[in-house]
């Protein structure tokens, strides 16, 4: 009988004994030759036994959850691996199943399997456990006793008795257990860093006169800062080094705008003319951009490969240029099989984005503006930098013999520093990272226009993805984007450069590692303060006050920041080996090392919380372990969503509020009847079908009628509607008659395209990063990702007045409920509350209205009820009359499962 397990594993898998030897195998053993006869002795030498490459993999029910490392060939091999699982599983037995490595497969020698009643009681279990056959055959249904044994230790503890659980961000006991930090996410790569800032964006700009009418408790009213224009300013800037990552990057967008004009007329120079502005300034620059296979110097898809990132072009751009650009495959790694090898490098990707480089106002001791809640820069700074690219982009135009020539500005050598400034001043290291990448499509504001500015700033940046055919010829909608970025200084930004140095030794040749600066140097790190963490790893909390922004005792506005990742050793060099790794977190798997962590930071902040979570997030699906149907589906088994569902029910149960609010795109990007988008779509249904199941059950247990699903767990999508205003311009082309193009041109309507990756749990904690809520992101040897975890130690439950954190994170989470519903409310404040959670449905229920009715209106706000029906038992469907997406009548709102696609692909 099948058992919950919710809470952490611990399992030891310490050595084998006596385990099966392996018998290599020949094509010609099967295709008898007359080469056969002739090497009949080479042919019995092929065929002899040898001790087997054992690793030992660890499943909880069907679902593997760890894996051991391959060791040497050895009948006797000594692991000595620990484990500390995170589990929310139901399953009836805990399986450890030992295998043979080799290159093209993986043959089983032997399993144990403990059932789960034996496990659930806590007790600590220790031994040697002889290994059965991989199935039953004996007549009388016993295993086959196979060969050898393991030594094993076991103990689970529940959820209950772990101090993390709804401890919030300080009110734990286990940093003092553990010598972590409280607040920090125990045993994983990074620590925790003290005495940072944050800058949390929503959106690539903000619009110049918008008034936010969020004010917190001290009375200072939230400002909102434009993410494009600090990018911009910070590279301009920058004296000493500008490292940039990125899924896309696009030499030919500007970060700068001018809302009155032409994205191409606007005074300021494109982003590939700005870095190679400051590579000739002597300033190191180097990229690191994802490769799309698909776009590999040929003409498929146009050039542009499947993906449209603009690979190729940004490749071609900064070559001869002084900009080291390096485009990198995913490739598996050397440990992985044939197959794991071609899936890796022809499925997933380099998803980080971020940018690192030096910044001044070091001035040897902790500086922090006591009241830094995202203010503007200040006064004149932008202006000086409007003049100045003004002309410097008169003088580029004029030096440039166009586009498909070679520049001599473009392609000149990097020469001597033209613009150090003062030698004597400390730089100190910032760094962006979050969801926006620099490339077409992203540039936008919490307006989100869909036709309003294509005579302006999308002139040149028209970006549908959604519609077959769109073009800015034929007009709109574009597809609107909202996004989540962040700014971070301080001691964790060295976290986020050792991250690209990694990532750079491990996937650039030998010689391009030269390229790296070598901050070692004297006329490097007289310019740049380096502390000793960019030297390496420190397990323990940097304690130097040069490096920090605030002082972490008495600044009110000072961060606690922790960078999180999911990389593998095949993307990053330097990552420690099997002992040392284990010991900070990382998985040793089978050869590999896979840093896992920001599945590890969502669960342990998902584990504190309190109160409520709010999540925005590209997609979301996964934990298909405990789906009603499908099960497995993809190895998705990250366990995000059915940790949510836990929160909520625990909470359920113990007659507690809570509120859990998650936003998502109404469909995923692309268009929304093609089999992949649907796919998605239909995986996204299975994960919140299990998700209410779980919540109606605990309901029903619990005996609450008064309430709905809905008011503990709610699912938004975003959503616009433009009305024509006097003098808009016609496009000098239509869509084709009958076609979903037409039809969204003509209801004045489109979703807005949710890229966010963001949680805030209770105000007081917040994940901001690349990662998607799916198993690409979340599993450590799919897609590379970057996150950060953060929280202000003065803004914690338990450090504020009423217990009810009102910081920064707390202001942030308003002016995105502000830019959703275009109001500030009162109940906004207790988002936990079942009216907080009500209003809410009342708002996306009238907007959905709204975007649905024939009428031609300006939408206020826009967020919008997800188009599902949930029933009070928590059982799901299609909203009545709404069975597919408005304006695609071939796209079904659940999805529909391909025959043909991987699953992997879309999960």
């Amino acid at each position: 009988m099948s058992e919950w397990l919710h809470g952490t594993l611990y399992v030891g898998v310490a050595a084998g004994r006596n385990l099966p030897k392996h018998k290599n195998l020949s094509i010609r053993h099967a295709v008898p030759t007359t080469l056969d006869s002739c090497l009949g002795g080479m042919e019995k030498v092929a065929c002899a036994s040898r001790p087997s490459k054992a690793y030992c993999t660890v499943n909880v029910g069907p679902t593997r959850r760890a894996r051991t490392d391959v060791l040497g060939h050895s009948s006797n091999p000594e692991w000595e691996e620990q484990f500390e699982i995170l589990v929310a599983d139901e399953a009836e037995d805990l399986s450890f199943t030992v295998k043979d490595d080799n290159w093209i497969g993986a043959p089983h020698l032997g399993r144990v399997v403990v059932p789960i009643k034996e496990v659930v009681s806590g007790q600590r279990t220790e031994g040697w456990f002889d290994l059965v056959g991989p199935t039953v055959t004996h007549k009388n249904g016993k295993p086959i006793k196979a060969q050898g044994s393991i030594y094993l230790t076991i103990q689970y503890k529940p959820i209950s008795q772990d101090p993390l659980w709804n401890s919030g961000v300080l009110g734990s006991s286990r940093g003092k257990e553990d010598d972590v930090p409280d607040g920090a996410v125990p045993h994983v790569y990074f620590p925790m860093r003290k005495g940072c800032r944050v800058t949390m964006y929503n959106d690539a700009h903000q619009e110049p006169g918008h008034n936010s009418q969020v004010r917190l408790p001290n009375g200072v009213h939230w400002e909102p800062e434009s993410c494009w224009d600090n990018i911009y300013d910070a590279i301009n800037d920058a004296r000493v080094l500008c490292y940039v990552v990125g899924w896309s990057i696009y030499d030919k967008i500007k970060l700068k705008r001018d809302p009155n004009m032409t994205m191409q007329d606007a005074p300021f120079l494109t982003l590939g003319d700005l870095l190679v502005k400051k590579a000739r300034e002597g300033v190191r620059v180097c990229m690191l951009v994802w490769d799309d296979k698909s776009s590999l110097n040929s003409n498929f898809m146009g050039g542009s490969g499947m993906m449209a990132t603009h690979d190729e072009d940004t490749r071609k751009f900064f070559a001869n240029t002084g900009v080291h650009c390096k485009i990198c495959k995913r490739n598996g790694s050397n440990d992985d099989s044939f197959l794991q090898r071609f899936t890796t490098g022809n499925m997933f990707t380099h998803h980080q984005k971020s940018v690192i480089l030096d910044a001044g106002g070091l001035q040897g001791g902790p500086q922090v503006d006591q009241k830094h809640l995202g203010k503007s820069s200040p006064k004149g700074q932008g202006r000086r930098a409007q003049e100045w690219t003004k002309n410097k982009l008169e003088e580029l135009r004029r030096r440039s013999p166009g586009p498909d020539k070679k520049s001599p500005a473009h392609h000149a050598k990097p020469g001597p520093n033209a613009n150090m400034g003062d030698q004597k001043e400390k730089r100190r290291l910032v760094c962006f990272i979050g969801g926006l990448d620099m490339c077409d499509g992203r540039y936008d504001t919490p307006r989100h226009s869909l036709f309003h500015t294509l005579a302006t700033v999308h002139t040149e940046d028209f970006h549908q993805a959604c519609i077959t055919g769109a073009d800015i010829k034929k007009g709109g909608p574009r597809q609107p984007w909202h996004d989540i970025h962040c700014k971070l200084e301080g001691p964790v930004a060295w976290d986020v450069y050792h991250n690209f140095i990694q990532r750079w030794k491990g996937q650039a040749r030998e010689y391009r590692q030269k390229q790296l600066l070598d901050l070692e140097k004297p006329k490097h790190n007289g310019r740049l303060y380096v502390p000793d963490i960019a030297r390496g790893v420190k397990t323990e909390d940097i304690g130097d006050p040069m490096s920090q922004v605030g002082d972490p005792q008495k600044s009110e506005e000072t961060w606690n920041v922790q960078i999180f990742r999911s990389i593998d050793s095949s993307s990053a060099a330097g990552l420690p080996h099997t002992q040392a790794a284990l010991k900070m977190g990382l998985s040793a798997q089978k050869g590999k090392i896979v840093d896992f962590s920001i599945q590890e930071a969502y669960v342990h902040a998902i584990r504190r919380a309190k109160r409520h979570i709010y999540i925005e997030n590209q997609y979301f699906l996964g934990s298909s372990h405990a789906w009603i149907e499908d099960k497995g589906v993809g190895n998705a088994n990250h366990l995000i969503p059915v940790e949510l569902a836990l929160k909520v029910a625990s909470k359920i149960k113990a007659g507690e509020p809570f509120g859990c609010v998650v936003v998502l795109p109404m469909y995923s990007e692309g268009v929304p009847d093609s089999a992949s988008v649907q796919e998605v779509i239909f995986w996204q249904g299975r994960t919140i079908q299990m998700m209410y199941h779980i919540i109606g059950q605990a309901m029903q247990a619990a005996g609450v009628r008064d309430q709905h699903p809905r008011d503990y767990l709610a699912f938004y999508c975003l959503g616009n509607k433009e009305a024509h205003w006097d003098g808009e311009p016609s496009p000098p082309q239509h869509p084709a008659a009958g076609t979903p193009y037409e039809k969204a041109q003509q209801h004045r309507r489109f979703q807005v395209y949710v890229h966010s990756k963001m949680m805030i749990v209770d105000d007081e904690y917040i994940i901001i990063g690349s990662a998607n809520i799916n198993q690409r992101s979340m599993d450590g040897s799919r897609d590379t990702e970057i996150a950060m975890g953060a929280f202000q130690p003065k803004h914690c439950t338990g450090n504020t007045k009423g217990n009810y954190p009102r910081g920064q994170i707390h202001g942030f989470r308003l002016n995105c409920w502000e830019e959703h519903t275009c109001d500030v409310k009162e109940l906004f404040e207790k988002p936990e509350s079942t009216e907080c959670m009500q209003d809410l449905a009342a708002i996306g229920q009238k907007n959905w209205e709204a975007y649905c009715s024939e009428e031609m209106c300006d939408m206020k706000g826009h967020l919008m009820t997800y188009p599902i029906q949930v029933n009070q038992d928590g059982s799901i469907g299609p909203l009545p009359d709404w069975e597919h997406f408005p304006d695609f009548p071939a796209a079904k709102v659940l999805g529909t499962k391909s025959a043909t696609l991987p699953d992997l692909l879309t999960s």
